[in-house]
């Protein structure tokens, strides 16, 4: 069972571990997820679209925001609750691609209650994916406990929370400095 694990830590390749290891894919999988050593990387390089798109939009926000800690890489894969850290600042992003509701666009995910921020990376055109998203920034403050929270155009929450690309990452350490001064 270590095998996979130290064939996966000398390769770097999920399917190419696999492959030398013998081991089912389930299997290896599975052993791989509890080691923590799977890679932003494999999933948008094995993962279904929208598994690929959340994991294209990490990447994007860490360009934005390199200095945001990557939790999944230095705390825990895959951790349920955030996804970066910026200062003690708990931040989880999302990605939502357009849904269609009476003919009308909208967007949505999924909120847990854990983090402080929630970045979302919405699908500015249909089959786009990341290309010119809209941007969200939304404190826990303004979401749901727990369910889905959903945008539409129509909705205040659409101008009010969304920011530019450029701004993104001024408004990401603002509320971090706020949370090391004891405000969040």
């Amino acid at each position: 069972m270590h095998k996979i694990v130290e064939i996966y830590m000398e390769c770097g390749d999920f399917y190419e571990s696999v492959k030398k290891s013998g081991l089912p894919i389930l299997v290896a999988h599975k052993i791989l997820l509890t080691s923590g050593l799977l890679k932003i990387q494999d999933k948008i390089k094995y993962g279904g679209r929208s598994t690929r798109l959340g994991g294209e939009a990490e990447e994007y926000f860490q360009r934005l925001v390199p200095n945001a800690v990557d939790a999944n890489k230095y705390w825990q894969k895959n951790n349920p609750v955030f996804d970066f850290c910026l200062d003690g600042l708990y931040i989880d992003v999302k990605y939502s691609s357009i849904r269609k509701r009476s003919g009308k666009k909208s967007w949505g995910f999924d909120c847990n209650d854990g983090a402080d921020i929630v970045v979302g990376f919405l699908e500015s055109k249909e089959g786009t994916g990341l290309k010119n998203p809209y941007i969200f920034v939304f404190h826990k403050q303004f979401l749901p406990l727990k369910g889905n929270l959903t945008i539409t155009e129509q909705t205040p929450r659409f101008e009010d929370f969304q920011v530019k690309e450029k701004d993104l990452k001024k408004e990401i350490e603002e509320y971090a400095k706020l949370k090391k001064d004891g405000f969040i």
